[in-house]
């Protein structure tokens, strides 16, 4: 038996069609992350004692695997004595350190540090720490239909990144210098 859920309230103003709008219901809850939600969570990322920029560059890092100092600045969108400068303070912290690539020694990469891999554990820890107390605030058959919802959300958000990565789109383009890459690409 499928379960009719109605729109939440005052967002009755979109499609007319009953799928449409519980579609526009979902992106709205969705997107819905107002500036004090924000600033709450980006102040305890990792507690005030990274930046901003220097969360990314670790974010980057372990998302793409090891970079080349340019290829770090591209991503970031800054130039490369920034992001010299950033490396710098957080190498110095322990979280990534700089090595030559083992075939092409003009080729620096930057890696993520076992250090740098614990923010990341530290993060999610606290953040599962919040959603566990979360979570006893909902009913059992809201936390059964969330599970349901965001496996659903997962699964066409797979499904859109297969897509696009067939055709060309998002998800092909990938950072990362390896020490194959020649140095005038992964240095560009």
């Amino acid at each position: 038996m499928t379960e009719t859920i109605s729109p939440r309230p005052g967002v009755g103003s979109g499609p007319a069609d009953p799928r449409a709008a519980l579609a526009d219901d979902l992106i709205e809850t969705l997107e819905d992350w107002n500036p004090t939600d924000r600033l709450v969570t980006l102040a305890t990322l990792h507690q005030g004692s990274l930046s901003l920029v220097q969360l990314m560059v670790l974010t980057i890092l372990e998302a793409s695997g090891p970079l080349a100092m340019t290829r770090l600045a591209e991503a970031l969108d800054v130039s490369d004595a920034s992001v010299t400068g950033i490396v710098d303070r957080i190498e110095r912290r322990g979280l990534v350190e700089r090595r030559r690539g083992s075939t092409d020694r003009r080729i620096v990469l930057v890696h993520l540090t076992e250090r740098g891999a614990a923010v990341f554990r530290d993060i999610r820890a606290r953040r599962r720490a919040k959603l566990a107390a979360l979570a006893e605030e909902l009913s059992d058959d809201e936390i059964a239909g969330l599970v349901t919802g965001l496996r659903a959300v997962d699964a066409a958000l797979q499904r859109l990144h297969a897509r696009g990565a067939a055709e060309g789109g998002a998800g092909t383009d990938h950072p990362a210098a390896t020490e194959d890459t020649p140095a005038r690409e992964a240095n560009r």
